[in-house]
């Protein structure tokens, strides 16, 4: 098989948290991260006409083509060559998953942000007002927005849930045929109780990975500060 891509997947419904946990990430553990649905929104913004398809189809709360989704996420890859990259939101369907793997590879890991739907759309509900507000407080002052999201409405966001769903568990039980390991995060809680989550996995590997060579056949024990 083809060598992994440097790549980590960072996978979960609308609402999930996958982005602020890919910032924090890129931020204290220096990886990239390009999002899916921020690629996908630039494009739209940028009113070209892949960008006016985009948006039509984003509006209905339905999937952009796998096609059109991996040939951006790769012309974004390219430009960070060597680096370990943090795919958001991606892949969205088993098609995307497979289209990866043939241009890229496998990735190296996934991160799979799970919680209860009502926990989802309720987050999504209050991001679209705040991002509502937000746009009203801009248009007041004679300023643009930014940060404002036409899809988080009641309507978009069961669509995009039901959307979720339908592609989800093929696409998850494809990466583990794959054999690519998949890190399991319960995102009930709050942004710090994922993160924590997480670091408890990195802390529970350092050990294994940071014990001088010779300390054991010398009859030292490695011990926890």
């Amino acid at each position: 098989g083809r060598s992994p891509a440097r790549v980590v997947l960072v996978v979960g419904g609308p609402g999930s948290g996958k982005g602020a946990l890919c910032e924090r990430l890129a931020a204290e553990c220096g990886a990239v991260h390009p999002s899916c649905g921020e690629m996908l929104r630039e494009e739209v913004e940028s009113g070209t006409p892949l960008g006016l398809e985009v948006a039509a189809i984003m509006e209905r709360g339905e999937l952009v083509s796998s096609a059109t989704v991996t040939a951006l996420m790769r012309r974004r890859m390219r430009a960070y060559p060597g680096r370990r990259i943090l795919l958001d939101g991606f892949p969205r369907s088993l098609e995307n998953a497979r289209d990866f793997v043939e241009l890229c590879g496998p990735p190296e890991l996934a991160l799979h942000l799970d919680c209860d739907d009502t926990v989802l759309l309720e987050r999504i509900l209050d991001r679209g007002e705040q991002s509502a507000e937000e746009a009203r407080r801009a248009e007041e002052e004679g300023i643009e927005a930014v940060n404002v999201r036409a899809d988080d409405n009641v309507f978009t966001a069961i669509n995009r849930l039901r959307t979720y769903h339908k592609h989800h568990a093929p696409t998850m039980q494809w990466l583990k045929k794959m054999k690519v390991p998949v890190v399991e995060l319960d995102c009930s809680g709050s942004k710090e109780d994922v993160w924590g989550h997480l670091s408890a996995v990195g802390r529970l590997m350092r050990p294994a990975v940071r014990v001088p060579r010779g300390a054991l056949e010398a009859g030292g024990g490695a011990h926890q500060p």
